[in-house]
């Protein structure tokens, strides 16, 4: 079915297979939760032995001083600080009266956008690996047509 499709019907298929992939990841961005600046989401489950002084920003308002980052090997060894005890991530934030402390967080974004251009370039490098296949095998067949033709008209058929 796919060898009766014209090269321009080929290219019309790839573009909108693309604007739907590009639709589809900013729908998903879009409707991903993720934490900011307002208040906690209750839904996560947060660690069973963290302090009042550091679940306060359940109950005060706080300000984000660093992004959601990776625990080190030594803090999750250590377990300190709590929010690194129980998840793989933390964030710095403070407090209005309680003052700075870590709180755990889901996402880490210039992780998961790394990931993400990891998984795109290897994508690209299988797709150019596909197309020099292919390229390399239809001109071997041309050939290989070619010479049977001209075989057939060396013997007078």
């Amino acid at each position: 079915m796919i060898e009766s499709c014209s090269r321009k019907q080929m290219i019309i298929a790839i573009l909108c297979l693309i604007g739907l992939s590009v639709i589809v990841l900013v729908v998903e961005n879009i409707l991903a939760p993720y934490s900011d600046n307002h208040r906690h989401n209750s839904s996560r489950q947060e660690p069973v032995n963290m302090s009042l002084a550091e679940n306060c920003w359940s109950r005060e308002e706080f300000k984000l001083l660093e992004e959601c980052q990776p625990c080190t090997d030594l803090e999750l060894k250590s377990r300190s600080p709590v929010a690194c005890g129980t998840a793989h991530y933390r964030q710095k934030i403070e407090c209005n009266t309680t003052g700075v402390v870590f709180r755990t967080c889901d996402r880490v974004v210039w992780l998961e956008e790394r990931h993400f251009l990891v998984f795109e370039l290897s994508c690209l490098a299988v797709a150019i690996a596909g197309y020099t296949y292919t390229t390399h095998r239809h001109s071997y067949l041309q050939d290989k047509v070619l010479a049977r033709i001209s075989q057939q008209l060396a013997a007078g058929v």
